[in-house]
């Protein structure tokens, strides 16, 4: 049974290592993308979204938006077309 713990751990840290998150909640990358990849996608977009004073309930959104027109996959494309 002590082994069943230690595997989810493991599994749960090594999957935590392959995704980044946003401070808004969003996760990018996975298990085959490693999300250390957008890590200047991130950058950039958390800069956009602040310089644009975009109000903070639609933050979460445009993050993700800004991420997916920088070339990052995201888990509901459709959220982000006009």
């Amino acid at each position: 049974m002590k082994f069943a713990y230690v595997f989810v751990t493991l599994v749960l840290a090594a999957c935590s290592m392959a995704a980044i998150s946003d401070r808004y909640g969003n996760e990018y990358g996975g298990w085959y993308n490693p999300g250390a990849d957008y890590r200047w996608q991130l950058e950039l977009c958390e800069h956009q979204v602040e310089a644009r004073d975009t109000p903070l309930a639609q933050r979460k959104l445009a993050l993700r938006c800004c991420m997916q027109a920088h070339g990052v996959p995201i888990s509901d494309p459709q959220d982000c077309r006009a």
